[in-house]
């Protein structure tokens, strides 16, 4: 009997200036480089970049709804690039082949990893 994890579900959208400037407002992060068209532009990204914890959302959504109801005991996650106003961005993950939990990541849409790491859920549920 197999005891192999499936894979986590894909979760796709499109972060704009809209979700960007909606995590600013909630978190007062209002890094110019995530907010201001004008100095992003003169960055070497060109346009504005979304805020990191927006690509973990992401994740978490693909992760929540792969568990149900256990949740990751262990996120370990690593940015490795960033992702530019207005890019269509999918979260998931596979099972590891070297230890429990899940390959996680989330790539853009030319298939580039922004983020990668590893999620380990507990084994059952808590009420």
């Amino acid at each position: 009997m197999s005891t192999a994890l499936a894979p986590l579900p894909l979760v796709s959208r499109v972060i704009g200036r809209d979700e960007i400037l909606a995590y600013a407002e909630i978190t007062g992060d209002f890094n110019p480089v995530h907010v201001d068209e004008a100095f992003a532009a003169a960055t070497p990204f060109g346009k504005p970049i979304a805020h990191g914890m927006l690509s973990l959302n992401l994740l978490w959504q693909s992760l929540r709804r792969g568990l149900g109801t256990a949740v990751p005991v262990s996120l370990d996650i690593r940015f490795v690039r960033p992702v530019l106003s207005g890019t269509r961005v999918t979260a998931g993950g596979t099972a590891r082949e070297d230890g429990p939990g899940y390959d996680v990541w989330v790539r853009d849409e030319g298939g580039e990893p922004v983020m990668v790491g590893t999620a380990i859920p507990m084994q059952e549920s808590r009420p």
